[in-house]
């Protein structure tokens, strides 16, 4: 009878440990959608997250620093009040962390894809709850280990191929993607069914029953992994985005990078087309007009002075000169000839 007692008081705090559990998830969801959709549907701070992008980065480096200590350090979870500040301050920067792709996706894109991941994820959650235990997660976490390294190795062996193999990214076109996102996404699934059974208890591991924040954080942290996947057709496909919204993105394509900048795609846009100007050709000298300038400082007499090249005297004085200029090597005059020729280089008049 005392052993019956003892179990049924663990059966109810687990079931309230669980319910607490994922009503924190709901809370952290609904956090998230709600300033998801303020900085979707306010066009300055879309403007303002699209260009400080490393708002976002810096936010996404804190929230997985303090994630980290939360998780080695134990002590933190045992205090409620301490655990839950650290679970909102990592959940608040996380959402930060997603302004900068939020606000390049149309708003019904984004209500659209998050609600597909929250219930894949609560489904899921379900199916491991609803699983044998022949089918225990927490007691065969090897094959699990297992199956995340082979979809790890799928995952990296296609993303290298479609990032540096043109052909191969020109034949798949936009669905090559899904050989990226679902061996991820399956590996995540069966992590939300492998927490969910943690969370829920009556396996062979279960969480501890103060907990519950640390449940709620890494069922969010599954969410977010599923839900960043998604920007990819959010901004390619683009079901509900409508034609004449700008897309503030630069998104990878067709082996090649199309960039759209908001600046330049839409000023202007609603202005009529430019006429094209008609250049006039400047006028053609006649033969009446002089086709060089003359200046007062080039003169008539100046041409008058001038020497004329082809006279003989002057080539030779001019050669002179220039061979003065020149260094002498010291050699010895033996001939007739090649006295005269020193004579001539020294300048002589006999020559």
């Amino acid at each position: 009878m005392h052993i019956d007692d003892i179990y049924r008081r663990y059966k109810k705090a687990r079931r309230r440990f669980s319910l607490l559990t994922y009503l924190m998830l709901l809370v952290w969801l609904c956090l998230a959608l709600a300033q998801w959709m303020v900085v979707s549907l306010i066009q300055d701070v879309r403007d303002i997250f699209r260009i400080h992008y490393y708002v976002s980065v810096a936010a996404f480096g804190v929230a997985i620093f303090l994630f980290a200590i939360f998780l080695f350090f134990e002590g933190l979870r045992y205090n409620k009040i301490v655990a839950f500040i650290f679970a909102f301050l990592i959940v608040e920067l996380q959402i930060v962390a997603l302004f900068t792709l939020i606000a390049r996706t149309y708003w019904a894109e984004t209500l659209l894809y998050f609600l597909i991941c929250a219930v894949v994820i609560f489904i899921f959650v379900f199916i491991g709850l609803l699983l044998p235990r022949k089918m225990d997660l927490t007691l065969h976490i090897a094959l699990l280990f297992i199956l995340a390294f082979l979809f790890l190795l799928a995952t990296v062996f296609f993303l290298m191929h479609q990032l540096l193999v043109s052909q191969m990214w020109r034949d798949i076109k936009d669905f090559g993607f899904l050989l990226v996102e679902l061996p991820i996404s399956l590996t995540i699934l069966f992590f939300v069914m492998y927490h969910g059974q943690t969370i829920n208890g009556g396996r062979f591991a279960e969480m501890r029953l103060h907990d519950y924040c640390l449940g709620s954080l890494i069922l969010f942290h599954d969410f977010l992994i599923i839900y960043w996947l998604t920007f990819y057709w959010q901004m390619i496909s683009a079901i509900v985005t409508p034609d004449d919204w700008t897309q503030l993105s630069t998104i990878w394509h067709q082996n090649k990078m199309l960039p759209f900048d908001y600046e330049d795609y839409t000023e202007g846009m609603n202005q009529p087309p430019a006429q094209p100007t008609q250049v006039e050709e400047p006028p053609r000298p006649t033969l009446e007009e002089p086709t060089l300038a003359i200046t007062l400082d080039f003169m008539s007499d100046d041409v008058q002075k001038a020497p004329k090249l082809g006279n003989r005297s002057f080539r030779i004085n001019r050669l002179k000169k220039d061979r003065r200029q020149m260094p002498l090597p010291n050699r010895q005059v033996t001939t007739e000839g090649q006295q005269r020729r020193y004579m001539y280089d020294e300048g002589s008049n006999d020559y």
